[in-house]
């Protein structure tokens, strides 16, 4: 089992360091930013397999498809999604098998840190930061999710030593989070909410 492990451990280490450098989630602003999917979030995410079918399984398990499909409590949502290989090493972690084999409040509550009642784009998250030495949050903005708060801020590098000028990155932490995570694909759209994909190294432990 131990060398299971380990060998499953090595073969996500390559698909990650292979996928970001040249995987359609490495275009922080094309590729799938801005898409626009003519269809409910629950349809988008069967559209990429590759990338969602562990989240599709996970978010069945936690009883929260009608969600997703629009039918739920809230009309419009925007989920902080976790791809499969987030999950994958999630499962390698706690030496799960199966994504079924992760208790099923487990599931509800890592997803429902995820899922801000509301849409949100780029556009609308304030510039700001978390001051590394002190953990402080400096401006960005507070968004309740369905469980805790997220700190989401938006990042602008500079373009040709011209500060503000670059591409604007999206970032995030939870209320209840040890750590911050980078969104790699923004601003998917969908009939009943926005996907703001997290990207490979998203570590569901630390969320």
């Amino acid at each position: 089992m131990a060398k299971i492990v380990c060998i499953l451990k090595g073969v996500i280490l390559f698909m990650m360091l292979a996928l970001g450098s040249c995987t359609k989630w490495n275009y922080h602003d094309g590729g799938l930013s801005y898409g626009i999917h003519d269809c409910s979030m629950w349809e988008y995410l069967h559209t990429q397999p590759y990338d969602w079918d562990s989240t599709i399984i996970m978010i069945e398990h936690a009883g929260l498809k009608e969600l997703f499909e629009g039918q739920g409590e809230h009309e419009q949502i925007t989920f902080f999604g976790v791809t499969n290989l987030s999950i994958l090493n999630y499962m390698l972690q706690n030496e799960y098998k199966k994504v079924t084999d992760i208790p099923v409040e487990d599931c509800k509550n890592i997803l429902s840190k995820l899922i801000v009642p509301k849409r949100l784009m780029v556009k609308d998250v304030p510039r700001g930061q978390i001051i590394a030495s002190t953990g402080e949050k400096v401006d960005g903005m507070d968004a309740q999710a369905l469980r805790g708060a997220i700190f989401i801020w938006t990042h602008q590098e500079p373009y040709m030593e011209i500060e503000d000028a670059g591409e604007v990155s999206l970032y995030i932490r939870t209320s209840s989070g040890s750590a911050s995570f980078r969104v790699l694909s923004t601003d998917i759209q969908t009939n009943n909410g926005v996907v703001q994909a997290m990207g490979y190294a998203c570590d569901l432990n630390k969320i």
